[in-house]
């Protein structure tokens, strides 16, 4: 099944979903494919895995994950993230991750691909206090055929720029290294136009994380932030 398809007089070329899947739109740790394929899939991703843009939206660090609720790996076990601050374990307010938020003179880079819709609800569970919305009409690169495209965004009680205090806020090492895989596969145009098209933020918290296990993490929380994940169908 041919997924794109070039056009002699369409200065775009087409973005075909095939039937029961839909596409998205990666800006962050979905730009890596590494990540796509060790972290959301059992094993290989075969589709088209391309570059692209998305208008309208702008790039930055505000998206945050309070220390209040337990962080989990991929074994299941849930964790506090800590640091260590001249000897003494600091479990810092927030964990910062990549956001995007509405700017209509901005245009950012990224990875479009295809997803299977039985797997959407793993993907939300992922991108737990993100919302999945629509973006098919925003994506600059392609006409996109046979169904939508999504992008996730903080819902806005886990919306917070960053300040430059680590015991405050940190973005750990380990999300960071996801970023850098991805630039690894693109290359250095890829990483540029990233970098010109996200806020900058204080390398000074960009740090190694210390993971404390959470030994009786108040699980109802996170099934009461699931019940309120509403994305569309």
């Amino acid at each position: 099944m041919l997924l794109i398809v070039g056009s002699c007089q369409e200065p775009k070329k087409t973005f075909i979903i095939p039937e029961g899947h839909v596409g998205m739109f990666g800006y962050g740790s979905l730009m890596s494919k590494k990540l796509i394929e060790t972290g959301l899939l059992a094993g290989k991703y075969d589709g088209p895995f391309l570059s692209a843009h998305l208008k309208g939206y702008k790039r930055s660090w505000s998206f945050i994950w309070p220390s209040t609720l337990p962080a989990f790996t991929s074994d299941g076990q849930y964790y506090h993230a800590s640091i260590l601050v001249e000897g003494d374990t600091i479990i810092p307010q927030n964990i910062h991750y990549l956001n995007i938020r509405e700017d209509s003179n901005s245009v950012i880079n990224g990875v479009l691909y295809i997803v299977p819709f039985a797997d959407l609800p793993s993907y939300d569970d992922w991108e737990l206090g993100y919302e999945r919305f629509e973006v098919t009409d925003l994506i600059s690169d392609y006409i996109v055929e046979g169904g939508p495209v999504f992008a996730y965004k903080a819902l806005p009680e886990f919306t917070k720029d960053p300040s430059a205090d680590s015991t405050e806020n940190i973005i750990e090492q380990s999300y960071m290294d996801i970023i850098l895989d991805a630039f690894d596969y693109w290359g250095k145009e890829f990483e540029e136009e990233y970098r010109m098209s996200t806020e900058p933020v204080d390398q000074r918290i960009i740090r190694e994380s210390i993971n404390i296990p959470w030994i009786d993490p108040p699980l109802d929380k996170l099934e009461e932030l699931r019940s309120k994940f509403k994305t569309p169908s």
